[in-house]
């Protein structure tokens, strides 16, 4: 958001460097002009200009539809994982990419990855360990 607070300023900036530099033909009285400026200076005009930038480049933003390019990226990984099988022997890095490719926790991501793309969402079961008549209950507020 620093970009818009700036383009807001320069914005500001330059209609203030202009004024001075408008002609007596436009029929703007010198009053008028000065006037013109104590507002645009004004550290609340200033600030109000800074938040409907910002709030301007929310609303773009907001307005920018996210989606997963694909849903399926655990069979993606398997078949880059049978051609690194073959590579893994000759090359310490395509290894080390197969181990890392393996490994718990990033087949877990690959996996929630996958169902939050495809939007199936599943409860997951209770932890172990946990009491399940525990679950539901709300946290205390002094928590």
């Amino acid at each position: 958001m620093p970009v818009a607070a700036t383009n807001s300023e320069t914005a500001m900036q330059q209609v203030l460097d202009n004024l001075g530099s408008l002609p007596s033909a436009t029929g703007a009285a010198e009053l008028d002009l000065i006037f013109l400026r104590g507002i645009m200076e004004s550290p609340i005009v200033r600030s109000l200009a800074k938040v409907q930038c910002s709030r301007e480049a929310h609303e773009r933003l907001e307005e920018t539809k996210l989606e997963a390019v694909r849903d399926n990226n655990l069979e993606l990984v398997q078949e880059i994982l049978r051609d690194l099988a073959q590579l893994a022997e000759q090359s310490s890095t395509a290894a080390e990419l197969a181990h890392i490719l393996q490994e718990p926790h990033f087949q877990s991501l690959l996996e929630t990855h996958d169902s939050v793309a495809s939007k199936t969402y599943e409860t997951p079961p209770p932890s172990p360990g946990l009491d399940p008549t525990f679950s539901n209950q709300p946290v205390p507020p002094d928590a």
